[in-house]
């Protein structure tokens, strides 16, 4: 029984790589100043008074989960809050970490029930058409994927390219897709639309390839970052949800949020941690409190 909890234990991980990627841009170019019609890169505004802030929460029936075969103990939850917010600079990891989960199991799920491999496409716009509005390079685009036969993607926007010479970003919209299809005609997309195409094969590590787009994508208030077209689509295709994570994965009872009156705490503080720990002196906090 208790094997079955393994993949819900998390010890502490170390930065990022892709942190490291952010915040060397943020430091050496123009990543925090440069804007383009409300569209910025991740990690430039301020977080909320909360974000980072580290909470306690968890299930306290020891007895319950003895009587599951789990033994006689609680079970803890120990993480930082999130706005979730790709825009926040101390919550975007969170932010990048969820959203490419939660297109990967998409991905994943289509490319089981197909038998496909997933690929990865990049359509880009020539200069001259960098005046046109975004919404109108979208719809332009849907047009490209309807010529080139693609079954169903992922869409991410990505308004700047890195000058790697004079350490700048610039405006240049493109696109990113991930998705499945066998593309016709892609020679034929400059002459009739003027765009760019390159097919960048397929994908092995769909989630790497997710959060690298991501981690430099567009960012902008009341747009969603990752959108979804044809088989891929919320209307044609049903993704099972992961469980909720406000649950004891043991018993099922909603999280409270929980301290341990210890001078010598089994779970150090500030350190993310989720899993069985022995009951100890554990207490649920007397507040009304939701995470």
């Amino acid at each position: 029984m208790q094997e079955s909890l393994y993949k819900y234990q998390h010890p502490a991980s170390k930065q990022s790589k892709l942190a490291e990627y952010i915040e060397e841009h943020q430091f050496l170019t123009n990543w925090k100043n440069i804007e383009q019609d409300g569209w910025r890169l991740p990690a430039t505004k301020e977080p909320h008074y909360w974000c980072g802030v580290w909470k306690t929460v968890g299930c306290l029936n020891s007895e319950s989960h003895q009587s599951l075969g789990y033994g006689k103990r609680v079970y803890v939850k120990q993480f930082q809050r999130s706005c979730y917010r790709g825009a926040c600079r101390t919550c975007y990891q969170k932010w990048i970490g969820r959203e490419s989960n939660k297109a990967t199991r998409r991905i994943n799920t289509y490319a089981e029930l197909s038998g496909e491999n997933p690929i990865h496409l990049l359509l880009s716009i020539p200069q001259r058409q960098h005046h046109i509005p975004i919404p109108i390079l979208r719809k332009k685009m849907g047009v490209i994927i309807k010529d080139i036969k693609l079954k169903g993607a992922l869409i991410i926007f990505h308004p700047f390219r890195f000058h790697s010479k004079e350490r700048r970003f610039y405006y240049a919209p493109h696109f990113h897709l991930v998705g499945f299809g066998y593309p016709l005609g892609i020679s034929d997309v400059f002459s009739n639309h003027g765009w760019f195409i390159k097919n960048l094969g397929t994908r092995n590590t769909v989630l790497r390839t997710i959060s690298y787009l991501m981690s430099h994508c567009g960012v902008r208030k009341g747009n969603h970052t990752v959108t979804w077209v044809g088989r891929l689509s919320y209307s044609k295709l049903k993704v099972e949800k992961e469980p909720p994570s406000t649950h004891c994965p043991c018993c099922g009872e909603k999280f409270v949020e929980i301290y341990c009156n210890s001078y010598d705490p089994v779970i150090p503080p500030e350190k993310m941690y989720e899993g069985l720990v022995e009951e100890l002196d554990w207490h649920e906090v007397n507040i009304n409190y939701q995470y």
